[in-house]
């Protein structure tokens, strides 16, 4: 089992504090959600996990032991704690450690209920749509008032975005998950990212300025014109030299 260190900087204080958490996931949505929030709110770093693997790294003959860092930021004007991981574990009983960790900071500090957000993959034409998932019925209300749609059927979301609110369940803490539409897995989903995030600060009661997002989309799409075209050019050319040469060859 591998070790995993929780270590406070500082202690901060609040009132009646929430916590969102993410980790790195499908179209990196969780995470760029989290770490602009956290910019945005100018949050400090007050504590951190690490968690250390099983083996070293060297570079000319000296060896350091590396480690996963998740970072706890206070936004104490806002009564909120933001939990960003560099990575998830990729064993589930070690998922689950960490899970349990972050709850306990979670405990310490009094908070009642913890916000995570996921990726939904689908087709989706416009704007992406924002769905939810909750730890407690009761919690449904605040879905519906804030016009997130509440996953119908069965389904699972995977990973630390979906195990912290089943975590927190066990321990008495709410937990609501913001999933948001996305069109690719490996590609940066800034305007997903852009839509879970209105929906989050809206219900937080937190107003953030979302518009750069926008644009980091707008730069994201123009590259991938951009490698398109050349990918057909490139195949055009390829194409017209195969035709060349299948006509020197006539007789």
């Amino acid at each position: 089992m591998r070790l995993m260190e929780l270590r406070y900087l500082w202690t901060p204080t609040f009132i009646r504090p929430r916590m969102v958490a993410a980790w790195p996931g499908m179209g990196y949505l969780a995470k760029i959600s989290a770490d602009y929030l956290r910019k945005r709110l100018r949050a400090k770093p007050f504590a951190e996990i690490n968690y250390y693997q099983n083996s070293i790294i060297y570079r000319d003959g000296v060896a350091e032991l590396p480690s996963i860092k998740h970072t706890f930021y206070a936004a104490q004007k806002e009564d909120l704690i933001i939990c960003v991981g560099e990575a998830q574990p990729t064993i589930p009983e070690e998922a689950y450690r960490l899970a349990r960790c972050v709850i306990g900071v979670a405990e310490r500090f009094g908070v009642r209920r913890i916000y995570t957000m996921a990726a939904y993959p689908t087709d989706y034409y416009g704007e992406p749509n924002v769905y939810g998932v909750c730890n407690d019925e009761r919690l449904m209300e605040i879905l519906l008032r804030y016009d997130v749609k509440p996953l119908e059927g069965e389904g699972a979301v995977n990973g630390l975005n979906g195990i912290l609110i089943g975590v927190a369940k066990q321990r008495g803490i709410e937990g609501i998950c913001l999933l948001g539409e996305i069109r690719y897995a490996n590609i940066p989903q800034h305007l997903s990212s852009k839509a879970v995030l209105e929906k989050l600060s809206a219900i937080l009661g937190i107003e953030i300025d979302t518009s750069p997002l926008v644009e980091r989309a707008r730069r994201i799409d123009e590259s991938i014109r951009r490698r398109l075209l050349e990918y057909q050019r490139e195949e055009e050319e390829a194409y017209r030299r195969e035709e060349e040469k299948a006509y020197r060859y006539v007789s």
